[in-house]
Order: structure tokens, then C-alpha cells, then sequence
């Protein structure tokens, strides 16, 4: 590690272990005592044993990487039980760090490392619940690889995971005990319902949702509602078997904001999300679910329609430079399997007017999903309007990388119909204007046809002569 990120990792130190403590270092650390004796605390400095740590009496416990090194989760429990209500400062490398894997990628010999899961639990097991975390970014070293080979992987493992980012993690824990978070239901379909103050909007969601043919079916509705109304609404739904219902009150008038909230308390293997005002179809999640069972995707697209606005085809493959240019990017399309997502966040972005696009860009670059053309399941309000541009702007910053196949590199764009885009455009702004254009498209190819044919006959005749 070079010493200017030494000297980072000693401040975080430092900052958590506090004033005037007594503190053990499990570590000849000569610098990091003296800066933390500069805070007026007592130091021990790695201790030859348990009993000497006892007989200090700590207030504070420092501990790295080689402390845990042999045996995990017990040395944690050794030390809780030899340093009473002492807490600890640990500090390990990052398992899942993108430097981590690239050196494994590249054999390197790799430096111990730990995953934060298996951590997490050692600490657990010993009686510590994690207060705070904080991540160091160590200094660069060369991989072997291009620059910009190496800066492309970074790019996809911290999309498929943002802690790859972290070379080190430093948790501070306490004693106490942290109640376990439940693991999600196999089968179980989730759906977040973001609400306004429209409370007939959502009742007509609802009243769609609890027609669905998949059970079991977990419906959380976050609204700006006051508790009571929403619960008064929520009445009929929990009483439908095989619906569990959470109802959340919320402030924000950030659409985005909720759904997040309401992703908190989601149980369910899928996950879906939609805004109050759209209606499914009953067969919506049972098709989806069931595409997902026969594939081997991570997420599933359904297919919507605007209220008021008639429907243009999506034929074809999935296309992502396609469905954001047209702006499909309505999340109450989507359904989303957490079993092979693995660590990747699920999570809105905040305060963006895109934040459909931005998710649906980042989910869709990673993760290809199982999409066939066909009829409309969802019928929404509004559709989502897309600024590639912009789109394209917020995302320069921290850039995304693609995972494709070389045919897809290699595929051809499809050269538009211009019959076709126009049409399109009339179905959106004039279903009459739609209806005249295909009348006169139809009397040009018959008049076009008949030329065609008269050209061959003639043609044929002047052979024969």
C-alpha cells in the first residue's frame, strides 16, 4: 500500500476509535499508535496474548486482516469473550474488489481477502452488530493489461457489483445483537405500487393486481396518502388468499423516492414496480414468471399500451439503442428475478426525471432480457419520454459497458421502412390520420403492383417476338 493511502486508512482508524479510549492494536503498526496516542488514548500494542488483552481492560479493539486469517468467525468470538464490552475497529481487503480479481484474472498471487458477507457473519456469530462502514481506495497497480482494457472490466464488475470499487473495508462494530434480515420468499412475486394523493388511480391498480393469476402475489403500496386512508383501501386486497399486502405512508412527491422505499420491504424472488394508474392484465406475472422459468435470463419485458394512444408493433429482437429512442422504458413492464441479478443494485435514482431510463439502461446493458412481441398486458396513463442526449450525459461521468455476443457486434442495424416510421408517428398523434394513410398506402401498392405486372407482361411479349 502506498503511504499516502496508509496514511487514509490510519485516519479512518483514528476516527472511529475516538478520544481518550484504551485501545488495543493487534498490529505493529508504530505509525498508526503514535496517531492514535497523538488523541490521547492508551495503547496496547499487539499483545501476546488474550489474557493480556483482558487484564488491559479495552475500550476500543484494532484488528486487520492476518487477525482473522486462520480462523475466521472464531477469533472473533476469542475476542469478545476476552475483551468483555470492548469495540472493535476491523479492517480487511475486499474479496470482491475489481483489483482483487483482475490480479486473479492476470495470475497474480493474491493477497488474503475476505468477502464483507462472511465478515459480517463472523461478527454476528461473536455478538458485534456493524454501526459504520467506510472504504479505502488503495493506490493503482499495473495488471498487465491495457489501460484501457483494465479501466473497461473495472467498469463492468463495479456495474455488476458497486463494492468492487472498495480495495479495503473498515467496519466498526459494537456489542449488541442486529435482527437478521429475512431472506427473499422463493416464488414470491413483489410489487411496488408508487402513489400520489389519486386515491382512484390506485384503487384501480390494485384492483388489477389482486386479479393476477400468479400466487403467492406481495403488493406494496407507498403513497402520499394519510395511514388510514390507505389502509381503507388496501381492505379487499388483504383479504384475497395468497396476497400479502404492505401498505407504507410516504411525503415525497418523487416517484422514484417511493419505489425505492417500497424495494426495502420487498420479499419476493421477482420484483416488479409500477406507478398508480396502471391496469394488468390477469395473465401479466403468470407469463412473465413462466418465460423466466424457461429461460435462463434475469428479467423478463412485458408489453404496454398508452391509454388513448393506439399501439405500434415491436417486432424483432430486443434492442436497447431501439426501445430507449422510442422511449420503452416503462418499469411496469419489467419483472426482475433477484436469484440471478447476484449483487447488482437494485435501486432508482433519485431526483433524476429518467430514472426509468437510467435503471432500465443499466439493468439492460448487464443483464439481456427475455422479450417476445405480442399483445399488451399493461395499459398505462403516460408514457415515458426518453432524452437519449441527456441520457447519454448524466451517464459520462461513471460510463456503462456492454456484455454482448460478437453477433450481435457484427449485426447489421434494420434499415428503417419509412412507410412504417410513418405510420407510427400518425398512430401516435391522429388514429384517423393512421387510418387515411393506410387507405392511400394501399391504393399506391395495388396502383404499383398493376405497373409492376404491365412491365413483366410487356416484357414477356417482347421476348416472344
Amino acid at each position: 500500500m502506498a503511504s499516502q493511502h496508509a496514511a487514509d486508512l490510519r485516519t479512518l482508524v483514528t476516527r472511529r476509535v475516538g478520544l481518550k479510549k484504551r485501545v488495543v492494536v493487534l498490529a505493529s503498526d508504530l505509525a498508526l499508535v503514535r496517531v492514535i496516542e497523538g488523541n490521547g488514548c492508551t495503547v496496547l500494542v499487539d499483545p501476546a496474548s488474550l489474557d493480556e488483552i483482558g487484564a488491559f481492560h479495552p475500550d476500543v479493539v484494532v484488528a486487520f486482516d492476518g487477525f482473522a486469517l486462520s480462523e475466521g468467525g472464531a477469533a472473533f468470538r476469542a475476542l469478545a469473550s476476552a475483551a468483555g464490552q470492548a469495540d472493535l475497529v476491523f479492517s480487511f481487503a475486499n474479496a470482491s474488489s475489481a483489483s482483487s480479481l483482475l490480479g486473479a484474472l492476470t495470475n497474480s498471487t493474491p493477497t488474503p481477502s475476505f468477502a464483507e458477507p462472511d465478515v459480517r457473519r463472523w461478527l454476528a456469530s461473536a455478538g458485534y452488530v456493524v454501526s459504520a462502514r467506510d472504504v479505502v481506495v488503495t493506490a493503482h497497480r499495473t495488471s498487465g493489461l491495457s489501460a484501457d482494457t483494465e479501466a473497461a472490466l473495472r467498469q463492468v464488475l463495479e456495474q455488476v457489483n458497486p463494492d468492487a470499487a472498495a480495495d479495503r473495508l473498515l467496519l466498526f462494530a459494537k456489542r449488541g445483537t442486529a435482527a437478521t434480515a429475512p431472506d427473499r420468499t422463493p416464488g414470491l412475486v413483489s410489487v411496488v405500487v408508487s402513489s400520489a394523493a389519486d386515491e382512484s388511480q390506485l384503487a384501480g391498480t390494485l384492483s388489477s393486481l389482486v386479479n393476477q393469476q400468479r400466487r403467492p402475489l406481495e403488493l406494496i403500496a407507498v403513497a402520499t396518502l394519510p395511514a388510514d386512508r390507505l389502509d381503507a383501501l388496501l381492505e379487499k386486497p388483504r383479504a384475497r388468499s395468497g396476497v400479502t399486502v404492505v401498505p407504507i405512508s410516504s411525503t415525497s412527491s418523487d416517484a422514484s423516492v417511493r419505489t425505492n422505499v417500497g424495494l426495502a420491504a420487498a420479499q419476493g424472488q421477482y420484483l416488479a414496480f409500477t406507478e398508480a394508474g396502471a391496469l394488468f392484465a390477469p395473465t401479466h406475472f403468470s407469463t412473465l414468471v413462466k418465460r423466466l422459468e424457461d429461460a435462463t435470463t434475469a428479467w423478463a419485458l412485458g408489453t404496454s399500451s398508452v391509454a388513448g394512444a393506439k399501439r405500434f408493433d415491436r417486432a424483432g429482437a430486443f434492442s436497447l439503442a431501439g426501445w430507449l429512442t422510442h422511449g420503452w422504458v416503462n418499469r411496469s413492464e419489467w419483472l426482475l428475478d433477484t436469484s440471478r441479478l447476484g449483487p447488482f443494485p437494485i435501486t432508482f435514482a433519485e431526483g433524476v426525471s429518467a430514472f426509468e431510463a437510467v435503471f432500465f439502461t443499466r439493468l439492460a446493458l448487464l443483464f439481456p432480457p427475455s422479450w417476445s412481441p405480442g399483445a399488451p398486458s399493461v395499459e398505462c396513463l403516460q408514457a415515458p419520454a426518453v432524452d437519449v442526449a441527456a441520457l447519454l450525459e448524466a451517464m459520462k461521468g461513471r460510463p456503462l459497458r456492454a456484455l454482448v455476443t460478437l453477433d450481435e457486434l457484427l449485426k447489421e442495424p434494420k434499415k428503417p421502412e419509412l412507410a412504417a416510421l410513418v405510420g407510427e408517428r400518425l398512430a401516435e398523434a391522429d388514429p384517423r390520420a393512421k387510418e387515411a394513410f393506410d387507405r392511400t398506402k394501399a391504393v399506391v401498392d395495388r396502383v404499383r403492383s398493376a405497373w409492376t405486372e404491365a412491365r413483366r407482361a410487356a416484357k414477356r411479349d417482347l421476348e416472344k417476338k
